[in-house]
């Protein structure tokens, strides 16, 4: 029994392994933050309004572009100094 059960649970780790390790690649390749619906969770509680969008699903995608000309910026005052 324990040797049936031994390839399965390494099976199952590596999986798990690997999908984290994808997941950690597309994040730092795209940069952005997961994805998912708004409130998507708050809205099944009876919540109306998304705390992390305030109902606006493209305000991420700004945030991110924020983020990136603040980090130009500070490379930029970096390599002056």
């Amino acid at each position: 029994m324990l040797s049936q059960l031994l390839p399965m649970l390494a099976i199952t780790f590596t999986v798990f392994v690997l999908f984290f390790v994808f997941m950690g690649i597309g994040y730092m390749l795209k940069k952005q933050p997961l994805k998912g619906s708004c409130g998507g969770v708050a809205k099944l509680m009876g919540d109306e309004r998304c705390s992390f969008c305030g109902d606006d699903p493209n305000k991420c995608d700004t945030l991110v572009a924020e983020q990136q000309k603040n980090a130009l910026k500070a490379a930029e005052l970096g390599k002056s100094v």
